[in-house]
């Protein structure tokens, strides 16, 4: 990073190219001196205005700086302008039957997201919102992310998330994989695998908000190529039921594949190489989640095929089928199965939420999950659902996907109980969330994780998935 000094502004110019501006009035004196500047500006009433600037390239930095003498001479149409923008995100989103803790957490929510947004640059070809401005390492898109953040942003920004959903499409391959993670630099790109099948959701919640029947027939081909794929590359045994897998044979990006990294469901896994193709390997089990998910893509591809006049031409992955293979009628919950003997891999966790987010569950399964989900010792804790049961002798509070509470899990628990008629427990564990976790009324970033019996704020601040998540649980939340 190099700092120097171009008429009126302080230029911070990076080697890929990119420059921040720091630009004061032309009568403001700047020095620099052992990489830090002084601005001395004129002894004047009134108020002085600074304007920060970002540019992806000198070139562009050149027609930019010419703009800001104007501009900082009467700032007062691009701050009404500016004001105007964010009213117009919170008009769409903030209730008027909410009381003002709970709206303060919505729009905590909606800047999160909009302070994480990032225009397309380099090999990020359209616009996107990244996981966190605060994490150095948080520089790209992730897959299951930006369908979080796309399914959210629909609410109030639907370009933002058409383009978050381009972004990531950019990049399909061409046998319609959709890969985990694509940056500035694409060779610093992640192909070793993919990530959960959000796509078609995310999809129908832009559709949903903005009626655009044009985005959806640009969506239907990679989202159908991407559905597809799931069959022909991760289905090891070809009964119809998928597992998580990787490109390389590596357990680490099956896991990744997964989303849930470090899961104590995976602790015991291996993997199986297929027949599909050199790339193609699978885990030896099958994910319920993994297939939870496919059966609502399978159902929205339909959706989007009848809209469009086409003939949906997939796998069919019907709901009935998920909810028999996976429901365990001993436990009375949904766990993942092993390929070598069908056995169940008894671990209770948050995979078994998405059957009921899905709504793939039989509402008698659900009514016998609820003595486990209402469990204070297993799921219904301090902080509701959990990543894995709370007395799981590996049950660790600080374990990333090994006991923290994640919002994304904690709302397909609670829009679950909603989908299956319990609305009053939905609102209570939703209350929860919103009293407990710690600075969330107030002044402190929505976080990334927070610990299951505390609400204590773990890893990254400002995070985009969490906020996602939290926005969706006020505007759901009955009075």
């Amino acid at each position: 990073m190099t700092l120097a000094i171009q008429q009126n502004s302080l230029v911070a110019s990076h080697p890929s190219g990119e420059c921040v501006a720091v630009s004061f009035s032309p009568d403001a004196r700047l020095t620099l001196s052992e990489g830090s500047y002084t601005a001395t500006l004129p002894a004047t009433e009134g108020t002085s205005y600074v304007a920060i600037s970002f540019y992806l390239s000198e070139h562009e930095m050149a027609g930019g700086l010419s703009s800001l003498t104007p501009l900082l001479s009467d700032p007062s149409q691009a701050l009404q302008a500016n004001a105007d923008r964010w009213q117009g995100y919170l008009a769409q989103v903030l209730r008027k039957d909410m009381e003002p803790g709970y709206d303060r957490i919505a729009a905590k929510a909606v800047t999160t997201l909009i302070s994480n947004w990032r225009t397309h640059r380099g090999g990020l070809l359209h616009d996107g919102i990244i996981p966190s401005h605060a994490v150095g390492y948080f520089v790209g898109y992730w897959a299951w992310d930006s369908w979080r953040f796309c399914a959210a942003t629909a609410r109030f920004a639907p370009q933002l998330a058409k383009d978050n959903m381009r972004a990531m499409f950019d990049y399909q391959q061409p046998d319609g994989m959709v890969i985990d993670c694509i940056y500035t630099d694409p060779s610093e790109n992640n192909a070793r695998d993919s990530k959960p099948p959000l796509a078609c959701w995310a999809v129908d919640e832009i559709f949903k908000h903005s009626g655009d029947t044009a985005f959806v027939a640009e969506m239907y081909p990679p989202l159908l190529a991407y559905y597809k794929w799931w069959f022909q590359k991760r289905d090891h045994d070809g009964n119809g039921f998928c597992e998580y897998g990787a490109t390389d044979g590596t357990l680490e990006a099956a896991a990744w594949e997964s989303g849930m990294d470090n899961a104590i469901r995976f602790d015991e896994a291996r993997m199986l190489k297929n027949d599909a193709a050199p790339d193609a390997w699978s885990m030896d089990r099958e994910s319920v989640d993994l297939n939870a998910y496919l059966a609502l893509e399978c159902q929205l591809l339909q959706k989007f095929a009848a809209l469009l006049g086409r003939t949906f031409d997939g796998p069919m992955m019907e709901a009935n089928k998920v909810a028999d293979r996976f429901f365990d009628q001993e436990m009375g919950f949904f766990f993942d199965r092993k390929l070598a003997d069908g056995s169940f891999v008894r671990e209770p966790g948050c995979e078994a939420y998405t059957a009921l987010w899905t709504q793939v569950a039989q509402p008698e399964q659900v009514e016998r999950m609820m003595p486990l989900l209402q469990d204070t010792a297993k799921f219904s804790t301090f902080i509701p659902f959990p990543t894995i049961a709370a007395d799981n002798p590996r049950y660790n509070p600080r374990g990333y996907w090994r006991g923290p509470i994640w919002l994304d899990q904690t709302y397909f628990a609670i829009r679950g109980l909603r989908n299956y008629g319990y609305s009053d427990l939905a609102d209570h564990y939703t209350r929860q969330v919103f009293d407990r976790l710690s600075g969330l009324q107030e002044g402190a970033p929505i976080h990334e994780n927070y610990d299951t019996h505390t609400g204590k704020r773990l890893k990254a601040p400002h995070f985009s998935w969490s906020a996602a998540h939290l926005l969706m649980m006020y505007e759901e939340l009955e009075r």
